[in-house]
């Protein structure tokens, strides 16, 4: 039991580790590789299975309650309820490599196999398919800072590099105790399956800057980073927001006439998610606001049209929108609301794109959102000020921007808001409606002010960002309020970013992808063959003298 405990502990501190500790410090990215073996340990040392669940509540929910910590400005209640949450989901997957490998005596499978079906396994059904999924906390993720042997994501996506770390932390555990053949033959393998990867992964990054040496015609985006306080968004009054506003458009301004100096001239201007107050820019909802005199009227689709005409470029803004709206009773009612992205140029709106995937505990309530009065029950006790209002459109829209420099030269783009970037089937479908590639650039628009002071949640955000380019072979540019605001190329390079809580402007200059990368055909093929061996190994006869000792 002691031995159970120590690796418990250490698979603990080494998985949290592993994970950025700021915005700036993400060196402890290598423990990735050691966290799957320890816990491997830990589920084969001890005694009971029962032992081990708690082992690894009691030694994981400090360590989420960590990373998760940001949260306690928004809901002090469900702060430590996600973090026992994601706790338990540590004892399923340490559970279900107990279940795979066996005992030290008794084994099953090796660990070289084990491991991988097993993270992802779990990876799948806690980031995808149970409770809406919450994409975070992935073996892949802090694989992010070795770009070599990231590129592994555009062959199978992240789930194919969760099980190439797990593999390979797999390996080690089979050289160290393994029996027979097996304790040369794993780690030759995992060794084997690293270096090839790392070989592959440095020809497709060379191949992509010779790519993009050859690329002349690029597009310039204006990347705007708002320092805004998230209190503003529940409680800020009409005069704050429209200061908010002015500020914003001060900031692209100055940004354009920088550029204009630089001989840059800027083809599309890039704002946070949600940054636009009032009921959007529909033309149905801005006529009634302007029939019935009320706030805010057409005053910010009129100020954007101005802005977007001195600047000489289009703006891509994040903003609330709505359906059906309505006033009844001298109050606002409407049919649907939604997290939405306009586009806007100097004749008005372009068009819109809505979220296809609303983010777990911030915008939908896993299975509680089925019942309202539970749902406005919970938030008044744990989350004053929030709402779950918000609807889940059926599909994204991609949006085509004429480039300043070149005759008819166009730049598709796609637009995964907030959290959508971080689910592969949410930026699969986005980026790739049906399997064809819809956009060369994705615009990420996020509001990071629910991170408060956590620069770490930041930084793993930033790094879910850039496996996500990988995966769609894609570059994607990074507009969020509060930072990091970022341009990362379609090899998963950060190309540069803003630092955290301050407003400023970044001119990129993307290289759009081409083509339909591996990932995109097999989808997420990878997470469920993972799901298929789970299943199929649990019932497999032990190997060995174990089959012997039914």
């Amino acid at each position: 039991m002691l031995r159970a405990w120590c690796f418990t502990g250490l698979a603990a501190v080494t998985f949290g580790l592993s994970f950025p500790l700021s915005d700036q410090f993400v060196l402890g990215w290598p423990l990735a590789f050691a966290w799957p073996a320890l816990l491997a340990l830990a589920a084969r040392s001890a005694p009971r299975a029962r032992d081990l669940a708690w082992m690894m509540l009691v030694a994981f929910f400090p360590v989420f309650l960590l990373n998760q910590w940001w949260m306690q400005h928004i809901t002090q209640l469900g702060m430590p309820f996600l973090a026992l949450y994601l706790a338990a989901w540590m004892a399923v997957l340490a559970l279900l490599i107990r279940r795979l490998s066996g005992s030290v005596k008794t084994p099953r499978w090796p660990a070289l196999l084990t491991l991988p079906v097993a993270v992802v396994s779990v990876e799948v059904l806690r980031g995808d398919l149970v409770c809406s999924g919450y994409a975070w906390f992935f073996a892949a993720h802090p694989l992010a800072e070795w770009t070599a042997v990231a590129q592994v994501a555009a062959l199978g996506g992240t789930w194919l590099l969760s099980a190439l770390v797990a593999a390979v932390s797999g390996g080690v555990l089979d050289l160290c105790v393994g029996r027979g053949a097996l304790r040369v033959v794993s780690p030759v393998v995992a060794v084997a399956l690293l270096l090839a990867s790392a070989i592959w992964g440095t020809w497709r990054v060379a191949d992509s800057d010779a790519a993009s040496a050859a690329h002349t015609e690029r597009a310039n985006i204006l990347i705007v980073q708002t320092n805004i306080p998230m209190s503003n968004k529940f409680r800020s009054t009409r005069e704050e927001q429209e200061e908010e506003f002015l500020e914003i458009c001060r900031q692209t301004i100055e940004g354009a006439k920088l550029a204009a100096l630089a001989g840059t001239p800027i083809d599309l201007v890039l704002w946070p998610e949600t940054t636009l107050p009032g009921h959007g820019l529909d033309a149905d909802t801005v006529e009634l606001l302007v029939r019935e005199h009320l706030y805010p009227g057409d005053r910010y689709l009129e100020a954007l049209r101005d802005l977007s005409t001195r600047v000489h470029a289009p703006l891509l803004i994040g903003s609330p929108a709505t359906a059906g709206l309505r006033v009844v009773d001298q109050h606002f009612e409407w049919s649907a609301r939604f997290n939405s992205a306009y586009l806007v140029g100097g004749d008005g709106v372009v068009g819109r794109t809505d979220k296809v995937y609303l983010t777990p505990f911030g915008e939908v309530m896993p299975i509680i959102s089925n019942w309202d009065w539970l749902e406005e029950r919970l938030l008044a006790f744990g989350a004053d000020g929030m709402s779950f209002d918000l609807k889940a459109a059926s599909e994204a829209r991609q949006f085509s921007i004429e480039l300043s420099r070149g005759q008819g030269a166009t730049l598709e783009v796609a637009v995964p808001i907030c959290f959508e970037i971080t689910m592969p089937w949410a930026a699969r479908r986005i980026a790739f409606p049906e399997g064809a590639r819809r956009a060369g650039v994705l615009m990420n628009l996020s509001n990071d002010g629910w991170f408060g002071p956590s620069g770490s949640g930041r930084r793993q955000y930033l790094q879910v960002s850039q496996l996500r380019a990988i995966e769609l072979d894609t570059p994607v540019l990074r507009s969020a309020n509060t930072g990091m605001s970022a341009s990362i190329d379609r090899v998963g390079r950060i190309v540069a970013k803003l630092d955290v809580d301050k407003a400023e402007a970044l001119l990129a200059a993307p290289v759009a992808g081409a083509g339909v990368p591996m990932s995109i055909r097999l989808g997420d093929s990878v997470a469920w063959g993972a799901l298929a061996l789970a299943v199929l190994g649990s019932f497999l006869p032990r190997l060995g003298r174990g089959s012997n000792a039914r």
